[in-house]
């Protein structure tokens, strides 16, 4: 017995979606809900992964006072094709923030409409479903931000390319699931140009479609090595710039002089080893995947196909698991596969989505009750491991449940819906409203010292930046904010010494290591203002910019923020 109660457009969901009336109504819809989706997580412009992609797109890498900057160089390989293509644009376009804007918008445009897509096969194909879908989507609390086992990204406050790749992934699943494996193929090799780690994720699940269309006799073997050879030759040329930028980096594939798990667990291993990972953020993982599950299970049959991808895509996140364990190969490594939850958690939301959807169908039914306290429990962050256990006893009471119910049902219903709109949505996007704004207000210090900088110091002049506050240490966010200045050298055009992001580098260019493992172990042996004065002065660094409260005096401060405080070194250090 099937408890989505589908549609009769189900039944030919091969074809739910097309160039039609249908499908511009789903884009106005999806227009619209991503608009509320981009007002809940709100964006910043310059923070986090920005540290990667501004200077590619002020073209820091070819300016003269960075020839000789290891990690600036890495990021000519910095195989993105989306980075490619916004190589050194900044002198055309001027106003790099507003492009970001742009960009975040219509990749979160994207995931929705790639959510739409798939949730088609699941039978919203009414007008009401797809609204009803798409704001339960947008107000699911595990699809904000990122993954807790694997730190791979949702609906984030900022623009990074990785994101884009989940749009483009639904809508691979959503062709393979409909047999177009020309087009899914296609579709894949745009993933690939956005980002390569994405489109290997994905390969495994659109395989796993393949066969669950074999094993029901939908399509032949031929037909699909046919159509997906088809797709890949169309694709070639849009897969070709990030696979040049692999393949011309002259570091690949030669051997480390270093070990790359131990430099993991040094830099950030959150995306690749378990044992990295808090139990209780590997515990909401797992209730996310029973979740996407149960929700699955649900529609019986008629997800067969998007259930053998889930099912693919926890498997993958699971081969992640014991990877590490079994081979210490850059290459293995590198393909982050606790980073691949983001496709399983974005299967497990369109699930839950679209089977809570259709038990809103009718308020006078069994389903209407359990349905609304689903997208209470959705809208509650911070609990994702009660999420599972309601859906699994709501099951039950489904197959028990009576035909008719008393009004009081609908009465309550209704009711939790109003928390879940009026109350839990706003609470979250005020929450992130309160962290924008600390790290808005940090980017805003950060081009205020960039500013200064590029205006009043010498071109070849070198910055030291404060550390990255210890995991454990308790601090101010907004000293959080501050140690994440991605911003500064995208304005300045001034070199920074090091910082802990930058260690990223060495994943696509090893030879940067030592100098970032250096760099940073002698950085964190000083232990006061003096000594950081000194290490600058014998290093050629001309300026250390510190927070103002931990100076013990500010006499050799040359310019300051709220927060910030610039100092400059070679006056200083003449009288050490």
């Amino acid at each position: 017995m099937s408890l989505a109660h589908p549609s009769a457009a189900l039944s030919d969901r091969k074809g739910a979606l097309g160039l039609s009336a249908a499908f511009a109504e789903t884009l106005l819809i999806a227009i619209v809900v991503a608009a509320l989706s981009m007002l809940r997580t709100g964006y910043v412009f310059g923070i986090e992964n920005n540290l990667f992609h501004l200077p590619i797109v002020a073209g820091l890498p070819s300016e003269p006072q960075y020839h000789d900057d290891a990690f600036m160089q890495s990021l000519r390989y910095f195989a993105s094709g989306i980075w490619v293509l916004l190589d050194n644009t900044q002198r055309y376009v001027g106003d790099t923030g507003l492009v970001f804007l742009v960009l975040d918008c219509l990749s979160r445009l994207l995931t929705f409409i790639g959510f739409l897509a798939c949730a088609s096969l699941l039978g919203v194909t009414t007008r009401r479903d797809k609204i009803v879908f798409s704001l339960i989507l947008c107000s699911i609390g595990f699809l904000d931000g990122y993954t807790q086992a694997g730190t791979g990204g949702l609906f984030v406050n900022y623009f990074t390319h990785s994101e884009i790749a989940n749009g483009t992934s639904l809508f691979a699943i959503y062709f393979a699931a409909r047999g177009r494996f020309t087009v899914a193929a296609i579709t894949l090799g745009i993933t690939f140009f956005v980002n390569a780690f994405v489109a290997v994720w994905i390969a495994p699940l659109l395989v796993a479609i393949a066969i669950s269309l074999l094993l029901q006799a939908e399509t032949s073997f031929a037909a699909i090595c046919a159509r997906t050879l088809l797709g890949l030759a169309i694709s070639a040329p849009i897969i070709y710039p990030a696979l040049h930028a692999i393949l011309a980096n002259p570091e690949l594939g030669k051997p480390l002089g270093f070990d790359y798990l131990a430099y993991l667990h040094e830099y950030f291993a959150g995306h690749s080893v378990i044992d990295a990972i808090a139990l209780k953020n590997i515990v909401g993982a797992a209730a996310v995947a029973l979740l996407g599950a149960v929700a699955f299970w649900g529609f019986g049959a008629d997800a067969r196909e998007l259930r053998w991808a889930y099912l693919a895509a926890l498997a993958l996140y699971l081969v992640g698991f014991v990877a590490p364990y079994l081979s210490g190969s850059p290459f293995v490594l590198n393909l982050q596969l606790l980073r691949a939850g983001t496709i399983f958690y974005l299967l497990a939301g369109l699930a839950v989505a679209a089977l809570a959807t259709s038990w809103l169908r009718d308020d006078r039914s069994a389903l209407f009750l359990p349905g609304c306290f689903v997208v209470l429990a959705l809208g509650i962050e911070g609990t994702v491991l009660l999420f599972a256990t309601p859906v699994i006893l709501l099951l039950q009471y489904q197959r028990s449940a009576p035909d008719a119910v008393p009004d009081s049902h609908r009465r309550i219903g209704y009711a939790a819906l109003f928390v879940a709109a009026l109350i839990l949505w706003p609470v979250g996007a005020w929450g992130n409203f309160r962290v924008n704004r600390l790290y808005g207000q940090a980017v805003a210090e950060w081009t205020d010292i960039g500013r200064w900088a590029r205006n009043t110091t010498p071109v070849d002049a070198t910055f030291i930046v404060p550390p990255k506050p210890a995991e454990d240490a308790a601090v101010e966010p907004i000293v959080i904010a501050l140690s994440r200045g991605a911003v500064f050298e995208f304005v300045s055009h001034r070199r920074v010494w090091v910082d802990y992001k930058r260690g990223a580098a060495a994943m696509w260019t090893p030879s940067y290591y030592p100098v970032w493992h250096a760099r940073m172990i002698e950085l964190a042996a000083l232990d006061s203002h003096a000594a950081r004065l000194g290490y600058a002065a014998r290093n050629g660094i001309g300026y250390i910019v510190s927070l103002c409260e931990t100076l013990p005096a500010q006499d050799d401060v040359v310019f300051r923020t709220s927060h910030l405080c610039v100092s400059a070194v070679r006056q200083q250090a003449e009288s050490l």
